[in-house]
């Protein structure tokens, strides 16, 4: 065995007391790994996230909240183009906080421009779309939202290779999916219906029965096909892991591992998401958290 090896053990501990003493949450984790400029940077990213997000789910009700949401992202997507000094828009420069702080940490951090132009084309279908015919037409809508996420924090992770470029692909698919079998009853009690409609159709299910909260064998077995395609996704993005940089990847590798270890709950209970939202304790995202430490240290290692 060699050194390197020996002192995984001594340095997971090292690692999940800082876990245990400063955060008790899956995004506060991956900050642990990451520098000051890294987090500043990935903290900009996801507040652009939450910001875009807000102003579609937090609208004002009927079609005035609708064209303000329209109006908002638009504004959005123009400060996307000061962000990357696009010369076709007026006032080059960000004129908001944020656009300020990701125009500054872009000079250290080569955003890719079409993830936060896909990230507002996402949010935005919120307003028009709470139904999905199939699995295609919800991927989409998963990799505007989810994975463009990934695509954004790569360079902040530090490898863009393609094969990173894949596996952020594939694990924003896998956690949005996940999010969307937890969260069954309350989007439903919204109004929106992701699981596709074939899929229900094929199990003898409608929308209402998800509304209503009907958890039967049909609805059991309709969840496990879906709980497949998430399980096809992580699979996906663990096989591109291999060949990518798993030490820098780590921050993103523990929110998946915690994902998964969610969706395996969620089959533990025989995906029965109608009684309770389905949440780890502390502890067990500290289990999945060490665990990741060690496959990333055996990985450089290897």
């Amino acid at each position: 065995m060699s050194a390197a090896v020996a002192a995984i053990p001594q340095q997971t501990a090292k690692l999940l007391r800082r876990l245990t003493t400063r955060s008790s949450s899956n995004f506060k984790f991956a900050f642990l790994f990451l520098g000051k400029e890294q987090r500043d940077a990935l903290s900009q990213v996801y507040e652009f996230c939450r910001v875009v997000d807000d102003v579609v789910d937090e609208r004002p009700p009927g079609q005035e909240g609708i064209d303000t949401a329209k109006a908002q992202l638009r504004e959005w997507s123009t400060e996307v183009a000061r962000i990357f000094a696009d010369p076709y828009v007026e006032n080059v420069a960000p004129q908001s906080d944020l656009g300020k702080a990701l125009a500054s940490s872009r000079k250290s951090f080569d955003y890719p421009r079409e993830a936060f132009d896909e990230i507002i084309a996402g949010v935005k279908m919120d307003l028009h779309t709470d139904r999905y015919e199939d699995l295609d037409a919800l991927r989409l809508y998963c990799y505007r939202v989810a994975s463009c996420v990934g695509f954004l924090c790569l360079p902040i992770f530090g490898d863009t290779s393609k094969e990173a470029h894949e596996y952020a692909e594939h694990l924003g698919l896998a956690l949005q999916y996940t999010n969307i079998l937890r969260d069954i009853a309350e989007d439903a009690e919204r109004g929106r219906v992701y699981i596709p409609q074939s899929l229900l159709k094929r199990h003898g299910l409608t929308d209402e029965d998800l509304i209503k909260g009907r958890y039967d064998g049909r609805f059991v077995a309709m969840a496990k096909d879906f709980g497949d395609a998430a399980e096809r996704e992580y699979r996906r993005a663990w096989e591109a892991l291999r060949s990518a940089n798993a030490r820098a990847l780590l921050p993103a590798e523990i929110m998946g591992r915690t994902y998964y270890k969610i969706l395996a709950e969620i089959r533990d209970r025989n995906y029965n998401v109608f009684t309770r939202r389905t949440s780890l304790r502390r502890r067990d995202k500290l289990k999945v958290a060490a665990k990741a430490i060690a496959r990333s240290s055996l990985a450089v290692v290897a």
